[in-house]
């Protein structure tokens, strides 16, 4: 009894430090309450599960953690935050036009403008808004939009239920992700797999009075069977109804902001669950430690893992996996056994997953999106014997940066403050400083970047031989430039930078001509479409690197980093580009020999 009395008493004041009267809570009823007692907040934890469960851990959300740790509120900030919310004026941001409406708000129907979506006329999507809710109409279909996703960054998409027979409600149990991409670089739409909403003769696959079993059967886009497990906090089970609709039970959000539209309703059974990416995510399952009195033994603190598991908390979502044994899904996950994989486990990913990354051809480059860990381990960083580099020392993950990549602002050395940008290369120098190419550098010099430009100038540009300029539109001698070259896709070609940190050099681009070839970074960074130093003039398409042009631009650019390279040879044995061409994948194949598909 003493126990539990200790129990509530510090749950009590957790709430008080989050402001009770400015939280809600979420009953399994579904009836929401504002709270003027903490303790509405202590039953409503104690009553959602047995305290053998909550002993045992279960995630219980973030506002739980904040309510301690409030340092962390700028998480809800974040890009893991938001990556999927409830539609709102504020949520949907498609605006094809640049006039300021949503393109819902607007009706905008593809029908009667040119775009991807051409093809399915006249049964092209049409968008509307209608009193609180937003449709997309296919055909004979009309329907709700559940979900917006992103929005931020790169693109956005956007989730539904369709209506049907053979269900309670006349809608899906499951949520599905439309055809409709919406890009906001080009501000202009792609379309995203639309086979499982056309059929060959793009005629829409599915009509009014279609059953749910045999939609379920035909649209493979079902957000519980490939994205779920890395947008939301937690897994409890996936499973398949009767109709075929897969289903993912997610853990409910026991305390919410008010009208913070990253927590929904994703298993419409009336309670706000916990989507999107939490503190629990990376930190394990949060209600051991708040009812053992915040024991720290009850939670997982990357800190105290060693460098490969606290990366692999990173790497549980950044990468491209198929589930174990049958590969149901797009995430990590053991079908067998039901679960999730668990951050400071100790348990390798095969357990959960298998690698279905798309790669270059080199069979080290990722060429999709949300690999980063896969492109991480292919570098030396995590191993280096001196300083085993960790994603989280460069990543902010706890509050939002001023930059779209989440890179942290400052890094400590012993006690000196680094202030640390990307564009003008202090991020790398802040560790690169002192040894190596830049050993005239130190660290104080870096940290007072505005006052020791000439030097840093100088050191940077023996390295780089072209002149410095990292912070204009070029990237002269910016690190990322060669180090870090775009060459994964997330909504265009190419927009997502390479973590493997090699300088990929021109030959990989004449190794893989019968492959499509590949960039290099002094291609696909300047000498494609920025410079036309050699007179050929420049690439009209980014995308494709098997060409008349790109096979000369690599030549040229191979008198300078290449056998016997002016400035970077090679050959030279103690090249680190030597090593990573010996360990290519051989010409003619890949190490995933699965066709590569960019749209996902």
């Amino acid at each position: 009894m003493r126990r539990m009395f200790i129990i509530f008493g510090m749950i009590a004041a957790f709430a008080l430090t989050v402001g009770a009267t400015d939280m809600v809570v979420s009953h399994q009823t579904g009836t929401p309450l504002v709270s003027d007692n903490p303790l509405d907040l202590v039953s409503t934890l104690m009553t959602m599960y047995p305290q053998k469960a909550l002993e045992e851990g279960v995630y219980i959300g973030s506002e739980f953690c904040i309510a301690c740790h409030s340092s962390k509120a700028g998480f809800r900030d974040t890009l893991h935050r938001m990556k999927i919310r409830t539609p709102t004026p504020e949520t949907v941001v498609n605006d094809y036009n640049q006039n300021g409406v949503n393109d819902f708000d607007e009706g905008l129907d593809f029908n009667q403008i040119s775009s991807a979506f051409d093809a399915y006329k006249p049964n092209a999507p049409v968008l509307s808004h209608e009193g609180n809710t937003y449709y997309i109409t296919i055909g004979s279909l009309k329907m709700p939009l559940v979900a917006a996703q992103g929005g931020v960054g790169w693109k956005q998409r956007y989730v539904v239920r369709a209506p049907v027979t053979g269900t309670p409600n006349g809608l899906t149990a499951g949520n599905y992700v439309t055809p409709i991409q919406y890009n906001l670089s080009t501000h202009g739409y792609v379309v995203y797999h639309g086979s499982d909403w056309y059929d060959s003769s793009n005629q829409p696959k599915f009509s009014s009075g279609v059953s749910a079993a045999e939609f379920a059967a035909n649209n493979s886009r079902s957000y519980s069977k490939g994205c779920i497990g890395c947008h939301s906090t937690g897994v409890k089970s996936i499973t398949q109804d009767a109709n075929g609709e897969w289903q993912a039970d997610l853990y409910p959000a026991a305390l919410v902001q008010p009208d913070d539209p990253t927590y929904w309703d994703f298993d419409h059974d009336g309670n706000k669950d916990l989507t999107n990416v939490g503190c629990e995510s990376c930190h394990g399952p949060g209600s051991a430690h708040i009812l053992n009195g915040v024991d720290p033994s009850k939670i997982v603190n990357p800190e105290d893992l060693d460098t490969d598991q606290a990366n692999r908390i990173c790497g549980q979502c950044h990468l491209r996996p198929k589930s174990v044994p049958d590969g149901n899904h797009g995430f990590l996950y053991n079908e067998t056994e039901g679960r999730q994989w668990l951050p400071g486990s100790g348990e390798d990913f095969t357990n959960y997953g298998t690698d279905h990354g798309g790669r270059w051809p080199d069979g080290v480059h990722s060429k999709q999106h949300h690999q980063q860990w896969l492109d991480f381990n292919e570098s030396s960083k995590p191993t280096f014997e001196f300083h085993p580099v960790l994603c989280t020392e460069c990543h902010e993950p706890h509050h939002n940066t001023a930059n779209e990549h989440q890179i942290v602002e400052s890094i400590d050395e012993d006690g000196l403050a680094i202030p640390t940008e990307v564009d003008n290369d202090t991020l790398c120098l802040a560790c690169h400083a002192t040894h190596g190419d830049f050993e005239d550098l130190t660290k104080e010099m870096i940290a007072n970047y505005d006052e020791n430009i000439d030097e840093i100038a100088h050191a940077v540009s023996a390295h780089t031989h072209h002149p410095f300029a990292p912070e204009r539109h070029m990237g002269l001698s910016r690190c990322t430039s060669c180090h870090m070259p775009k060459v994964a896709k997330s909504a265009v070609a190419f927009d997502i930078h390479s973590h493997t940190f090699e300088a990929i050099p021109p030959e990989k681009t004449l190794m893989y001509q019968d492959q499509g070839g590949m960039p290099s970074s002094c291609a696909i960074s300047c000498h494609s479409q920025k410079a036309n130093l050699w007179g050929y003039g420049i690439s009209p398409d980014i995308s494709v690197w098997n060409g008349e042009f790109e096979n000369m631009n690599a030549e040229k650019l191979m008198e300078y980093y290449g056998p016997g390279g002016l400035w970077w040879n090679t050959d030279d044995p103690a090249s680190p580009t030597r090593r990573h061409l010996d360990e290519a994948a051989p010409a003619g194949s890949y190490r995933n020999p699965e066709d590569i598909d960019l749209e996902d």
